[in-house]
């Protein structure tokens, strides 16, 4: 018996150990399963972050495009509006405003020789002189004026009768000379100035879109990373890691897109011409000639390849200390453990496809010859700014105008965004039409009238790009809230918000004969809608204008809701690899472009 003692001690230490070891695997396998947990919500979180900096530079990229816009309508208006307002049957007054939709009886050239009118070479035209309507060359031009032979050289009435057909004659033929090429000179001018105005927003959506492809392929996410996307995603992944998944120096993958593009922008260039009068003395009358410039290709916008798609994709790996399991055998029994994630921008647009407004002179476009600047302002749109009920608008709102005689002047009478009383027509062709506020991101100035652009003004200005510049049509800038992120242009700098902003404007560089005239001011880029201007704000559709409801930049027709620029959603792989989008020769759908690369991405369920 005494032999026996110690055994239930030998059993129960065989045992425990059992007991112990099956313990601590439990624990362990549960630590690790909570691990995998954690690791995922970690790249969840990642995917969601580098979506949403992905989101937010496509609305920059959206507001600035949508400055193309509006630098192309504006010069269409000065163009078929401006410059044509003194020529014969121009469509004026309420009974053109309250009409419909038709063409012109007038001819559509510019010219500036009317009504206080002061040519380069000095010659000031009186106020009741109009000669755009009166040597339209559809009347033959002003007629000869003859100075009878002198019957009676002793006759003194006969004498100052002839002397003074003659002076008038002379006048006349002065005129007509003196701004011969004025019209051309002009039209240079605005070529050139429209040119510049969108290469500067051009070369800045350039930049964003560098940003989102070229800058953000070269790295990867790090403690020193540079890019501000990469830097986030690896402080985001960072601070949600467990204390177990980042003891062993976890690692971020961000799975590229195939040919290292998120994003792929084309530019559509406008290939229209600039219509004129050039102006000659023919047997003692001045002459209207018709002439046409040479194609001004200016950038009217940018498109978003529908087969390249915006995803943000990211694995994260860890190798997790275990609470029992000695290191070395964790790392020969169990793999790394990996998280996959994605997620993409949604809900929006840049802009429209260039063969969307059919009024936009775009070369290539099928069954195209129209080579006028022109716009629309409603989809399916057939004469833009050339319809009597449109052009007698804008009309209306040039300043110093009355019915009959639309003042000539270029000080007081063309329409200029830095003078007070400039602002109605400019205001008129910087609002969101229709058709802008179906096809464009529309972000509205974020300004003291923000309850007449917005159905939701409490989220308007959080909703605004941020590093986004903004202007009212005050022709000042609106000092909307400084983002919490530091500054990430370096290359868009601004001297009106500091060091970061996106500019709203170019810088005026004017020329010779014309100076600042149409160069782009702060107001350039107001987009306050109409709901504040007589005549139109009863009824803004009647005249192609859209109402605040539908000024949300994802506005839908047919009373569905919209949405104010881009979100982010997350997306499983499994769709990501299998997404399709819609062949744009027609027919049927291909896959995108873009899949995301990688090891082991084709074999990844989730």
């Amino acid at each position: 018996m005494n032999n026996e003692k110690g055994q239930v001690a030998v059993l129960f230490a065989l045992v425990f150990t059992f007991m112990f070891i099956l313990f601590a695997f439990v624990v362990d396998f549960g630590h690790l399963i909570n691990n995998k947990i954690n690791l995922q919500i970690a790249a969840d979180t990642a995917a969601y972050t580098g979506a949403a900096w992905q989101a937010r530079t496509l609305n920059q990229i959206g507001k600035v495009n949508y400055h193309l816009r509006q630098d192309f309508k504006e010069l269409a208006m000065r163009v078929n509006v401006s410059h044509v307002r003194h020529n014969r049957e121009f469509p004026r007054g309420s009974a053109f405003i309250n009409g419909g939709r038709t063409f012109p009886g007038h001819e559509a050239f510019v010219c500036q020789q009317a009504h206080g009118y002061r040519t380069r070479s000095g010659v000031a035209f009186k106020p009741d002189t109009n000669i755009c309507a009166n040597a339209d060359p559809r009347i033959g031009g002003l007629p000869p004026i003859v100075v009878p032979p002198v019957i009676a050289a002793f006759d003194p009435f006969q004498v100052a009768l002839n002397a003074q057909l003659n002076r008038i004659r002379e006048i006349a033929d002065t005129q007509c000379r003196a701004g011969a090429d004025d019209n051309l000179a002009l039209i240079n001018h605005l070529g050139s100035v429209y040119q510049n105005r969108a290469r500067f927003h051009a070369n800045q959506i350039r930049e964003l879109e560098a940003f989102l492809n070229e800058e953000l392929i070269n790295e990867q996410p790090s403690e020193n990373v540079q890019h501000p996307l990469l830097k986030s995603v690896y402080e985001t992944v960072r601070r949600n890691l467990s204390i177990s998944n980042r003891a062993n120096n976890f690692k971020i993958e961000v799975l590229p897109p195939n040919g290292n593009k998120y994003l792929e922008l084309v530019q559509y260039e406008a290939n229209g011409k600039l219509f004129y009068y050039d102006f000659n003395t023919a047997g003692s009358g001045c002459v209207a000639i018709p002439r046409r410039s040479q194609t001004i290709p200016i950038i009217a916008g940018f498109e978003k390849k529908q087969d390249i798609v915006t995803y943000f994709a990211v694995k994260v790996s860890a190798t997790p200390r275990m609470l029992f399991m000695p290191q070395k055998w964790v790392e020969a029994a169990f793999p790394n453990l990996e998280a996959y994630a994605a997620a993409k921008p949604f809900g929006s647009r840049i802009g429209p496809q260039r063969t969307t407004d059919s009024l936009v002179p775009v070369p290539g476009r099928p069954d195209n010859v129209n080579t006028n600047i022109n716009v629309s302002f409603f989809p399916n749109d057939d004469s833009g700014f050339l319809n009597t009920k449109t052009l007698a608008l804008f009309d209306r709102f040039h300043p110093l105008n009355s019915a009959n005689k639309p003042d000539g002047n270029q000080i007081s009478g063309w329409p200029e965004p830095d003078r007070q009383n400039n602002r109605g027509v400019l205001q008129l062709v910087r609002a969101p039409s229709i058709f802008d506020s179906m096809f464009y991101t529309v972000f509205p100035d974020p300004g003291n009238n923000i309850n007449d652009d917005y159905t939701e003004p409490n989220y308007a200005l959080a909703l605004y790009p941020d590093y986004t510049e903004a202007a009212g049509p005050d022709n000042a800038i609106i000092n909307t809230p400084q983002p919490n992120t530091q500054f990430y242009f370096r290359n868009l700098s601004s001297n009106n918000r500091g060091p970061g902003w996106i500019q709203i404007n170019a810088d005026p560089g004017g020329g010779r004969d014309y100076g600042n005239y149409a160069t782009e001011q702060l107001a350039s880029h107001s987009t306050t809608g109409v709901s504040g201007i007589e005549i139109v704000k009863e009824d803004p559709n009647a005249f192609g204008f859209a109402t605040k409801d539908q000024i949300h930049s994802g506005w839908a027709p047919n009373d569905q809701p919209g949405r104010i620029g881009y979100s982010v959603k997350f997306i499983s792989f499994d769709l990501l690899k299998t997404l399709q989008q819609t062949n744009a020769s027609g027919g049927g759908s291909v896959p995108i472009a873009n899949k995301p690369q990688g090891e082991h991405v084709n074999n990844i369920l989730h």
